[in-house]
């Protein structure tokens, strides 16, 4: 009995090592067919060995064996492939053998693995080649089930009385030891598959190990105390570039592949650890392989002690770091080339983490900082928040909402803003950015340009502009209120020259006052037109040498008389004031303009202070209203009020011509554009400056002059001498009304008048009758020859010839030629005829 069980074992445990040798196979891993091929053979043999180990029992007559369990997991497991090849070595014996229920026997070895196959399918393995309790239990179930078969069968060949008896002890026989069999099978697969695993893990693990150190570079290193050299594996073979397997390598050959420059570090560091004085080291050094490339290489140390405590090898792992340094170079390389091109940026590279829990953290700001905010990057480092305290204080909220919409849509930021710096300036600076997310920081990067050339360009270029459209706007306004002027003066002078003739007669006094009235509005009229080119800056002026001192001083008698008591007038009146060049009644216009509307604005109450002063502009200047002042000496004339002062609203529009605040009826509009024209047709300029509540100043420019003040004369009166009567003159008009009006006048005055249409009609009959005294000519005309040119013409073979200019238009003389002469006059229509008679007596005396 001893021996049956020792040799079923036996047997069953060398089944067992030759399964482990199916599963732990790197060969066979994921071959499913053939392993089921190989445990049927297996399982065949083992059957076949089983078989020959029977043993009978003295109240049994039959031979048992225990071949049951390999036979149903050569099913279970080996499947259909399995079962065949073992059933077929069970049933093959079992023939071979002979005897008593041969058939039965070929039976149950063919049976027995088919309820394994059916037990393979009905219940697959989870963990296949692993049998689980349950499915152990199923197969002994069925096994046990199986030998009712035999049972039957016996008990039906069998002819003695006793046969059932015999064929139940017979199949309890067989089906005991089938169980147990399986149950003991069932145990010695499960350990040999559990082995198996561990041994395909470990090899597993150690592949990984392998294949991970091969990938990062890794190798093992080993020396034992007084060896020749240390041990590389294959690993560390391959870093050191030895092109051999894994063995011994002599300490003269590794030694001459260190860098000589590390080598003495590197043998003091392994001396200590002999010494016992170091266990643990980490440390880096350089190695030259035999083709000249250098390696980085990061050695990790370990010593193992003896039992006396002295060092019997060192074991160490070598890690290849070349490509790590190669990178960190390349990486320092990008940032200084990424410094430098930062650094030649007319700006700033920054970058801020906005999630930092005591609010935005500066991770980065270039150097150059300091020339834009004058404050230093480590300064910024210490305080961040002087970003914010610097910026724009009205930009800051829309600013914090680009931010967040760049957060939310991811898109690109531009955004200008301006900055005030450590040292007080204003500077502009242009923000090109973006936000990120990464790894969970919300992360803002940038380049901050400075843009304050940009933007003063750009102002500069407005300012040009804006003055650009203010010369063409009052170009435009000149023309047109040049030709308005010009045909108005003419109708004018159809007018006056009739209404004067009509009051030469004797009317009655009715008539005479409606006469009086129209020559009144009339001469209204001419006034109006001269404002208007005032304002334009085409008025007939006629610039004196002037101080502005004397004028102020004659002028506060009069203005006195102007302005209620509750008016104070203080002068502050500058000595050595420069001279100036400027028309005297113009200005004296311009000053009584000022007043009144310091008085109007003081609503009769208030302080009304007159001053002058010397100004000096050392270079170009523009002045509030976009006006170029060029360089020079200038004289300023103030006149400051303590009024209410002007709103910035209507500040932009008081020199437009017709703008007022004064009620219907009580102003023009034409009092600040006329003195702003006569100020720069002048060379000078008019500024203003006013405060709420305070009060408002008006400074007049005026270039200063290096002339002397011409003495003043009382003009002489001229008398209409009759001896001047029956003169001939010749009249060049082609405007058929004023021609008829200007020959009525005369002729009534005693002269004797022949009248032209054009400069060529009167170059012609002069030519014919050069006995004329006077040439009385408008300046434009159509023909070839104007005014002047008809002058000049005429003069060029009769020079004593007297000459009276006539102009509707201010500009007329200047812009169609350089006829006149310094004793030639020159007289504006409409001409009253009272000063047009005083002209001709006095050219003609």
């Amino acid at each position: 009995m001893f021996a049956f069980v020792l040799q079923n074992l036996t047997s069953l445990l060398l089944a067992g090592v030759l399964v482990y040798v199916v599963y732990a196979s790197d060969r066979l891993r994921n071959k499913r067919p053939v392993q089921q091929m190989l445990l049927g053979i297996i399982f065949g043999v083992m059957v076949m060995s089983l078989g020959m180990n029977s043993i009978s029992f003295k109240i049994i007559p039959t031979q048992f064996d225990a071949k049951a369990g390999p036979l149903i997991f050569a099913g279970y497991l080996g499947g259909p492939i399995g079962a065949v090849i073992a059933g077929a070595c069970g049933a093959l014996y079992r023939y071979s053998q002979g005897g008593a229920a041969v058939n039965i026997g070929i039976f149950m070895n063919l049976a027995t693995p088919a309820i394994g196959v059916a037990v393979y399918y009905l219940r697959p393995a989870r963990n296949w080649p692993v049998t689980s309790k349950s499915t152990a239990a199923y197969l002994m179930l069925a096994l046990a089930l199986l030998h009712i078969v035999p049972l039957w069968y016996l008990s039906r060949v069998n002819q003695d009385p006793d046969a059932h008896v015999i064929a139940a002890q017979v199949a309890v026989g067989f089906a005991s030891i089938g169980v147990l069999s399986t149950l003991v099978t069932w145990q010695v697969l499960n350990y040999a598959f559990r082995f198996a695993n561990v041994t395909v893990e470990s090899a597993d693990s150690v592949k990984k190990l392998d294949l991970a150190m091969q990938m990062s570079g890794m190798g093992m290193f080993d020396q034992k105390k007084d060896s020749l050299g240390p041990f590389f594996d294959e690993g560390l073979m391959s870093i050191y570039g030895l092109d051999r397997p894994a063995g011994q390598v002599l300490m003269p050959e590794w030694e001459a592949l260190i860098h000589p420059e590390d080598l003495p570090r590197l043998q003091r560091e392994r001396q200590q650890m002999w010494q016992g004085t170091q266990t643990l080291n980490k440390t880096n050094f350089r190695v030259q392989r035999s083709d000249g490339t250098l390696r980085y290489i990061r050695a990790s140390w370990i010593a193992d002690l003896a039992k006396d405590g002295t060092t019997s090898r060192i074991i160490g792992m070598h890690a290849d770091l070349t490509d790590i340094r190669d990178s960190e170079k390349l990486l320092q390389d990008s940032r200084n080339r990424l410094e430098h091109i930062i650094e030649k940026l007319p700006g700033v590279a920054l970058e801020v983490d906005g999630t930092g829990p005591d609010g935005p953290k500066l991770l980065y700001i270039s150097p150059k900082c300091h020339k834009i905010w004058g404050v230093t990057d480590q300064e910024f480092y210490a305080d961040p928040s002087l970003l914010m305290k610097m910026h724009d204080p009205d930009d800051i909220e829309k600013f914090l909402k680009v931010l967040y919409e760049s957060f939310e849509t991811g898109e690109p930021i531009f955004h200008r803003y301006k900055i005030t710096t450590r040292d007080g300036q204003t500077r502009w600076l242009d923000y090109h950015g973006g936000t990120d997310i990464e790894k969970g920081r919300a992360l803002i990067k940038a380049i901050i340009l400075d843009a304050t050339t940009e933007v003063e360009a750009q102002k500069k270029m407005e300012r040009e502009s804006e003055i650009s459209r203010r010369a063409q706007k009052n170009e435009s306004i000149g023309q047109l209120t040049g030709g308005v002027a010009h045909d108005f003066n003419n109708l004018l002078a159809v007018i006056l020259g009739n209404l004067e003739l009509l009051s030469d007669r004797d009317v009655p006094p009715v008539e005479q006052d409606l006469i009086d009235t129209a020559i009144t509005a009339t001469l209204r009229g001419a006034d109006l037109t001269k404002n208007m080119l005032a304002f334009a800056r085409q008025a007939p002026l006629t610039p004196v040498v002037l101080d502005l001192n004397s004028v102020v001083r004659e002028a506060k008698n009069w203005i006195g008389r102007t302005l209620p008591e509750s008016v104070n007038v203080e002068t502050s009146l500058l000595a050595g004031l420069w001279p100036v060049k400027a028309d005297r009644a113009s200005l004296e216009s311009a000053l009584l303009n000022l007043t009144l509307n310091a008085r109007d604005a003081m609503e009769g109450h208030g302080n009304l202070t007159i001053e002058t002063a010397n100004v000096r502009i050392d270079q170009a200047y523009i002045d509030a209203r976009n006006e170029e002042l060029a360089p020079g000496r200038y004289v300023m004339l103030a006149v400051s009020d303590t009024g209410p002062g002007i709103s910035q609203d209507t500040l932009a529009s008081i020199f437009e011509p017709f703008f007022t605040t004064k009620p219907p009826g009580l102003g023009s509009g034409l009092g600040l554009s006329m003195t702003d024209g006569f100020m720069r047709q002048s060379g000078g300029t008019v500024q203003v400056y006013t405060e709420i509540d305070q009060g408002t100043t008006f400074k007049l420019y005026f270039p200063a002059t290096n002339m002397q003040q011409e003495q003043i004369t009382t003009p002489e009166m001229t008398d209409h001498n009759p001896a001047h009567k029956g003169h001939k003159l010749l009249v060049a008009e082609d405007e058929k009304s004023v021609r008829e009006t200007l020959v009525k006048v005369l002729e009534h005055s005693g002269y004797h008048v022949t009248a032209t249409a054009s400069g060529d009609a009167a170059f012609a009959t002069f030519e014919a009758d050069p006995t004329f005294d006077l040439l009385l000519t408008d300046i434009v005309m159509p023909g070839k020859l104007q005014g002047t040119t008809l002058a000049k013409a005429l003069r060029a073979r009769w020079p004593a010839l007297p000459v009276i200019f006539m102009s509707g238009y201010a500009s007329e003389a200047t812009v169609h030629g350089n006829g006149l002469r310094p004793e030639d006059i020159r007289m504006m229509k409409p001409v009253q005829r009272t000063d047009l008679l005083d002209a001709v007596a006095k050219v003609l005396s």
